[in-house]
């Protein structure tokens, strides 16, 4: 048949006219397959020449852009019934492979590809850009997934049958590298082969080789770890199985390696109970609690299974919320191990810095293999060099195009009809695509759809990374930058200094404080200040005056000072405490004065109020009345840090004294209708068990939860419990309790311990804690307590801490009563390194108020004294601190 290659647009009106002629419908069903052009080794198509024949034969017309490098030949397509054509200007829908360079894209058409931008990948948003001002509708195969959520549509089994294939045979070079003469050289690289079947054939013959000659005797029998349960795993294990195999259970590892045999090889599958761990060893590994909850989880692969056997074959999924596989510290342990027998790696996943932190940048098809030395950080590729064996090709279906492609096409092609009569030119919303199309949608008519917009937020968030990751040290003064002063430099500056360097690199920060000291550590340019001084106002005044925003992390007593001081000098103001009601009053004078003092942007108060106004919205849209609201925080040890004994099961990373102050709190809650008034000291006789995750907790009320019955305009007529209250690990309030009967809790200058006449069992208690009568020195009762929990219950080296919070709410009308449980559950950085759990969920919702002030967001602006209650305002807090912070929370909603 000869060859029909067409230039101009006429050939693709005759294209339409003779479908309309065959009695197919008058709506032109046209698709068009582009040149794949990212690199020599893309040879891959969407679609074969024999789906090409079955859409012809369904009146799908299939335009061809020429190819010489594809590895069906143009003339394959043609016989199949396609057209050739360079020019894909009157096709509106058009198919690939890899991301279409920027100069290749044409307008207002559909493109189909992997387009790599739904992580925000810094590589392809240029190309993004160029697809929104060009009105072009981006759908990504990536994203066209089942009800279940699995992918409908990928080249996965493919890219673990070409990674263990290269593995075989890298680490047959490795072995001979390290002076091994082995079986596995007798194979080949995947892109050696025509067909998986050629490969197949040549493996079976190594496999018949270790079955004479077994693997080198010198060396512990062969083991090759799988980690990942989809299609990637499931087409490594495919090639595996062609050798002489037996598959273990992890826990046979170590008598494999000593009595295994040399004339088969091992296989040992890896599932999360075998990755992770719980950071508490009093748990249990739970896998929906595990994926739920990861930072309350540690890795275990390295230290308990990687040193045991030869050879990793790594297809899991990974993101930053979970325990990496192996990080570079962990790796550098392992490798160092004396009993170590890890030769090699095929990081299949392919993902640099991910759950192998060692893959830096993927190999390529013609060097699919580089040795990484764990000890000095080096790679090169040199089969005899120290280190460990590491694959990371990111595009490993191209080494077998055929096969791939006739099983991405068998994919695909119930969809292509529908893509063919998509005109991109309709809005996205009356597209009236199939649901798996259309959630795929990235870009259409100049815009992100709405499952996309969040790639804006996590590209700033990315690009503000870079950037300050690349720069000079933060908060380098410009006269022409906003400018902040920040006042106070106690535990939560630090944190709000790396959140707000991560929005904002280009500001000037001033740090204000009475200790000098601490301040340099965070700021360059810093100022002593004493409030007690005679002149305090007249220095903050100078302040507020040549300032933008005013941050207060001072204590909650002085925030007043400063707003009046930001008042009277046209200064905005951001703290993290509650309205105090000296602070209220300020209100109109803000509001006349065009000024916003936004409070109350912490945890608790603030990403509390985030995530209740949130849900509350969501429900009294569904016409549910709130019945029900009890809000539970608390800033805790780490489970396994707690340390043993600690009757409080508690710590401390300040002085104790403001937790003991609280404990003679008294509160006030609503509870099914009825008002309870809780008297000052009498909190341990309202105790509740509260359990968030698989945390068994004791709750008490906090303060006047009944006022935020207004605040957050809760209907009075429905609403029958408000509660909010701290959460303490069990044992703290009973031992509180002893402690106050004994007058440890008294307050009252002159008050003192007398250690002779403490009760037995409270001198039990201080004693288990490690405090002495010595240590009991300071002005009062609580003083001298205070002092001695600090000397004893501080948090030490490599401590963690945690933040709890939970939201329990039931809501409801005639028909139907839901109960949404919300948490959020955050694991700190180890003492003294990086962030506590405390600073990060304190400081980061700080800088991202203090960067809506500075943009003069209309939420916030010229607002007067304001909390975070609008729920546009709360939802954009949620979403920034889980872009750009990594701060999620997790609902989960069930019908009573």
């Amino acid at each position: 048949m000869a060859q029909r290659l067409f230039h101009g647009h006429g050939a693709l009106r005759s294209v339409c006219q003779q479908q309309s002629r065959r009695g197919f419908s008058n709506e032109a069903a046209v698709i068009a397959i582009r040149r794949e052009t990212k690199n020599r080794w893309e040879r891959r198509a969407p679609l074969t020449p024999s789906h090409v024949r079955t859409l012809t034969r369904q009146g799908v017309e299939v335009v061809v852009q020429p190819s010489t490098m594809r590895v069906f030949t143009d003339d394959q397509y043609v016989r199949a019934g396609a057209m050739l054509q360079e020019d894909l200007g009157n096709v509106n829908t058009i198919l690939g492979v890899k991301e279409v360079p920027i100069e290749e894209l044409l307008p207002n058409k559909t493109y189909v590809c992997f387009s790599h931008t739904i992580k925000a990948q810094p590589d392809n948003m240029d190309m993004l850009d160029v697809i929104l001002d060009r009105n072009i509708r981006l759908v990504d195969y990536e994203c066209i997934v089942g009800s279940n959520g699995k992918r409908l549509i990928g080249f996965g089994r493919y890219a673990g049958v070409a990674g263990m294939i290269d593995l075989l045979r890298g680490l047959g070079d490795r072995l001979l590298g390290l002076g091994y003469s082995n079986p596995f050289l007798g194979s080949g690289y995947s892109d050696y082969y025509h067909s998986v079947a050629a490969a197949r054939t040549a493996i079976q013959l190594v496999g018949h080789n270790i079955l004479i000659s077994g693997t080198p005797k010198a060396l512990p029998p062969m083991i090759f770890g799988f980690t990942g349960a989809g299609n990637v795993t499931q087409g490594a294990m495919d090639i595996f199985q062609e050798l002489p195999h037996e598959y273990i259970d992890p826990a046979d590892l170590d008598a494999v390696r000593l009595t295994g045999d040399r004339n088969v090889v091992y296989g040992v599958v890896f599932k999360r109970e075998h990755l992770a761990e719980p950071i508490d060893p009093s748990s249990t590994f739970i896998k929906e609690h595990y994926d739920a909850n990861p930072h309350l989880y540690r890795a275990r692969f390295h230290r308990d299974y990687a040193p045991k056997i030869s050879a990793l074959v790594n297809c899991m999924y990974w993101d930053h919320h979970f325990p990496r596989l192996i990080s570079d510290d962990q790796m550098k342990d392992l490798y160092q191990d004396p009993n170590n027998q890890l030769l090699a790696i095929a990081d299949i996943s392919a993902d640099p810095y991910g759950s192998i932190e060692a893959t830096r940048e993927c190999t390529k098809v013609d060097k699919p293999f580089l040795v990484h030395n764990p000890n000095t950080d080096e790679q090169v590729y040199d089969w005899e060099a120290d280190g460990i064996l590491l694959g990371s090709v990111d595009n490993l279906p191209a080494e077998l195009p055929i096969e791939s492609s006739q099983e991405f096409g068998d994919k695909l092609l119930p969809f292509v009809r529908a893509l063919a009569l998509t005109d991109p030119s309709i809005p996205f919303s009356s597209a009236n695509l199939p649901l798996p199309l259309s959630n795929a949608v990235i870009a259409s008519n100049g815009s992100l759809t709405p499952n996309y917009t969040y790639i804006s937020d996590l590209r700033a968030a990315n690009e503000s990374a870079a950037e300050t990751e690349t720069s000079a040290p933060a908060f380098i003064p410009d006269l022409g930058s906003p400018r902040v002063t920040l006042f106070g430099s106690g535990m939560v500056a630090g944190s709000f200094v790396h959140h707000l360097s991560a929005v904002r690199p280009e500001l000037k920060l001033k740090l204000v404080s009475n200790d000098l000291a601490t301040a340099r550590q965070l700021c360059n340019d810093t100022q002593q200040l004493d409030l007690a001084a005679k002149d305090a106002d007249a220095q903050l005044g100078a302040l507020a005056a040549d300032s933008d925003v005013a941050v207060s992390l001072l204590p909650a007593q002085f925030h007043t000072q400063v707003a009046k001081a930001c008042l009277n000098n046209d200064c905005n103001m951001v703290t993290t405490s509650y309205v105090a009601p000296e602070m209220e009053a300020l209100h109109d004078q803000a509001v006349s004065k065009g000024l916003v003092i936004l409070n109350e942007c912490g945890l608790d108060p603030g990403l509390d109020h985030f995530l209740a106004v949130d849900l509350f919205a969501d429900l009294e849209d569904r016409g549910l009345h709130i019945q029900k609201f009890e809000s539970w925080c608390g800033g805790l040890p780490a489970p396994h840090c707690v340390g043993v004994p600690n009757p409080l099961n508690y710590k401390f990373s300040w002085s104790p004294r403001g937790v003991l102050v609280a404990t003679n709190n008294g509160a006030r809650y609503l509870e099914d209708g009825q008002v309870v008034e809780v008297g000052a000291g009498e909190l341990f006789n309202h105790v509740r068990d509260v359990q968030v995750g698989l945390l068994p907790l004791f709750g008490t009320p906090n303060r006047d939860s009944l006022a935020y019955r207004d605040l957050y305009g809760l209907d009075e007529a429905h609403l029958e419990t408000i509660l909010r209250g701290t959460l303490r690990f069990p044992g703290y309030w009973p031992t509180i309790k002893l402690l106050k009967e004994a007058g440890a809790l008294d307050s009252q200058p002159g008050s003192t311990i007398d250690w002779d006449a403490v009760p037995t069992e409270a001198q039990s208690v201080l004693s288990q804690i490690g405090i002495s009568k010595a240590d009991l020195t300071g002005p009062s009762a609580m003083d001298q307590l205070a002092n001695g929990l600090w000397q004893h219950l501080q948090y030490q080296k490599d401590d963690q801490d945690m933040v709890l919070l939970q939201h329990v709410i039931q809501a409801g009308n005639a028909d139907n009563t839901v109960q949404v449980t919300a948490e959020v559950q955050l694991l700190g950085d180890k003492v003294p390194h990086g962030l506590s759990a405390m600073a990060r969920t304190v400081g980061a919702p700080a800088a991202l108020a203090t960067d809506y002030v500075l943009a003069g967001d209309s939420l916030v602006a010229g607002k007067g004294v304001l909390r975070p209650l609008n729920v546009d305002l709360a939802r954009r807090f949620l979403t920034d601190l889980e872009s750009k912070f990594g701060i999620t929370h997790t609902a989960v909603e069930k019908s009573l």
